[in-house]
């Protein structure tokens, strides 16, 4: 069972590492009307629009693999929103995880796997 507040504090420490980093936070826990689903992080780096799925673990048991990462879910809730939002027709996307294992109530590890949907050659 997921415990919400912790969610909500990982993705808002998300949006804080990812603004750190030079992107542009455009949405926080964004949803389609009607769906139970959401997105934790839009962003911008530069000119790619970024989706950015959160996970977060208490405890020292690791970070949450990203194969636990709904890739398709994600694709489709990142087609609701291009469908909805006011993008450039042309804009570069990327898939993007961050993974949280907090250590203690103030300090958490991060890892950030980005463009983690693309295929190794």
């Amino acid at each position: 069972m997921k415990d919400n507040n912790l969610f909500e504090k990982a993705v808002k420490a998300s949006a804080r590492y990812c603004e750190l980093k030079g992107y542009e936070v455009v949405e926080q826990n964004w949803s389609p009307e009607g769906s139970e689903e959401s997105i934790p992080l839009i962003a911008y780096e530069d000119d790619t629009l970024v989706f950015i799925d959160v996970t977060v673990r208490n405890g020292f048991e690791g970070f949450i693999p990203e194969s636990e990462t709904d890739r398709e879910a994600m694709e489709v809730l990142a087609a609701r929103y291009l469908a909805q939002a006011d993008v450039d027709a042309n804009v570069e996307v990327r898939f993007d995880i961050i993974s949280m294992m907090v250590v203690r109530e103030d300090r958490a590890m991060l890892k950030h796997h980005i463009n983690a949907f693309s295929v190794a050659a």
